[in-house]
């Protein structure tokens, strides 16, 4: 106890307190010491796994970056929220960070009564890579080859139209249900944990129709093709694809920013070395290359910009999925 006293007297305790305090500053400083995990809540091959890859292959090659690598770590469930919610609850040091479209963080949110996380709430934005644009695609074998004929085709016929797609509450659930519904055809989703996993059921004839992703088309174009888009311009990395409007079909405009999120109360300075990595990312050609050829346009977006369109598709998609029959 008297040496305690001493050490109180002398100062000699508090300046060891502030020496941890000054060691604890210095680690966020330091950042980053050791790998990354980057959390895809959808299996590999689809476009959220394909961008994380990506960006995980080109990230540690970003200055502030240390060279440290980032390892890509996919928990498939819950349209994404399963991975979302890991990434929630870690500690706020940047070393567990979660990668999703914001229109399905939007829509997985809204469509459950029991959303493990808030997307608003509970992350810290870094910024976004690129974007999903989801597509109508058909069997290369199918006798409709527009979006406009098989819609004829699929409300002639009286069938219930069996569809894949991928997450029970994501972006392209979310569209499938509501176009469906619009256009008065009777059908039944069935989901996939996967964009990949949804086309490959599409491929082997397992489904009629599917509304994932338009990129998933790449590297099955004699099984596969796209025939219509969602959104009101052309997507710039599938400009062949028309949009729903241009063939006088509904259309929500929707697409969804492919982000990056930590969890909340993440540092500042953390922060700002991760905004850079993406916003480095996204110019390297490499990257550019490796995106182009998995069917998706690379380009940054900041983490401001990242918030303002998640609050935006929660304001458009909500009256969607209010709507939507397969959702309670």
């Amino acid at each position: 106890m008297k040496f305690m006293n001493l050490l109180k007297s002398s100062g000699i305790l508090s300046l060891g307190v502030v020496m941890a305090i000054g060691a604890a500053g210095t680690a966020s400083a330091d950042y980053p010491t050791k790998p990354i995990k980057l959390y895809v809540g959808f299996s590999a091959g689809g476009g959220t796994d394909t961008t994380a890859r990506g960006f995980a292959s080109y990230v540690h090659e970003i200055a502030g970056m240390n060279g440290m690598p980032m390892v890509v770590v996919n928990r498939p469930g819950g349209s994404g929220m399963q991975a979302a919610k890991i990434a929630a609850k870690s500690k706020p040091d940047g070393y567990t960070l979660h990668i999703i479209n914001s229109g399905t963080f939007a829509a997985a949110d809204m469509a459950s009564k029991n959303a493990p996380v808030n997307p608003r709430k509970d992350f810290t934005s870094i910024g976004c890579m690129t974007q999903l644009v989801t597509a109508m695609l058909l069997q290369k074998s199918n006798p409709a080859k527009t979006a406009a004929d098989w819609v004829k085709m699929a409300k002639a016929s009286g069938k219930t139209i069996r569809w894949s797609t991928s997450g029970a509450a994501t972006m392209h659930a979310s569209i499938g249900h509501l176009f469906l519904d619009t256009v008065g055809i009777k059908h039944q989703v069935i989901p996939f944990k996967g964009g990949s996993k949804s086309r490959n059921a599409l491929v082997a004839g397992k489904v009629d129709v599917g509304f994932i992703g338009v990129h998933l088309v790449k590297g099955f174009e004699k099984e596969i093709h796209a025939v219509g888009v969602p959104i009101s311009k052309r997507d710039p990395a599938n400009k062949k694809v028309p949009t729903f409007g241009e063939q006088n079909l509904p259309a929500l405009d929707v697409a969804g920013p492919m982000c990056l999120w930590g969890p909340k109360g993440l540092p500042a300075d953390v922060t700002s070395k991760l905004e850079a990595a993406v916003k480095g990312v996204a110019a390297i050609k490499g990257f550019k290359k490796y995106m182009k050829k998995s069917g998706l346009a690379a380009f940054h977006v900041t983490a401001a910009n990242s918030v303002k369109k998640l609050d935006a598709l929660y304001a458009t998609l909500g009256p969607v999925i209010k709507k939507i029959k397969g959702y309670q």
